[in-house]
């Protein structure tokens, strides 16, 4: 089982305490900045790039894509729902999401993955609730607000991923 440090615990929750203070649409700029830099990291690639897996047990392009597209739209489901102030005994942890037979098959999802976040990061007004939470199985109960900055770190640390997949050896040029 994977864990996390506890000094990088701790930056995370502060992180996302104070990104998660801002109304809907500065959580939305946020949210944006992490797309961005997966985004940008696909740039160029091609679809022999994005299925390059370093070995049989590490993940491709293609792969780390169905993961975040699938985080994505249950992170939407769960800020929505949180919002409303439901509780929830489970959410299921991210939607199923086939493989991509190719990168702008990918991209697409997980453009379309993005606009449900973000719209359910702003449907809610500024006084969304924020008392109900939802654990989060490394970083513990978060609210709305948090799980839709937690996207944003996922993201970025899917983003550090794919950029590990291309610096590996042969990776085809």
């Amino acid at each position: 089982m994977v864990s996390v440090p506890d000094d990088l615990k701790e930056r995370v929750l502060s992180y996302i305490a104070h990104q998660s203070e801002k109304q809907p649409e500065g959580i939305a700029g946020v949210v944006e900045q992490g797309h961005d830099q997966l985004v940008g990291l696909l740039e160029g690639l091609s679809d022999e790039q994005a299925a390059f897996k370093a070995s049989a047990e590490d993940w491709s392009v293609l792969e780390v894509l169905r993961h975040v597209v699938g985080s994505k739209r249950g992170v939407a489901r769960r800020c929505s729902v949180l919002a409303r102030g439901e509780a929830s005994a489970s959410f299921e942890p991210a939607d199923e999401v086939g493989s991509f037979a190719s990168l702008s098959e990918a991209r697409a999802a997980l453009d379309a993955g993005h606009r449900e976040l973000l719209a359910s990061v702003r449907a809610p007004t500024p006084d969304a609730n924020v008392d109900v939470t939802f654990d989060h199985p490394f970083f513990g109960p978060l609210n709305c607000r948090e799980w839709a900055v937690f996207q944003r770190v996922h993201d970025g640390d899917h983003a550090g991923q794919i950029e590990k997949i291309k610096a590996a050896d042969g990776f085809p040029a």
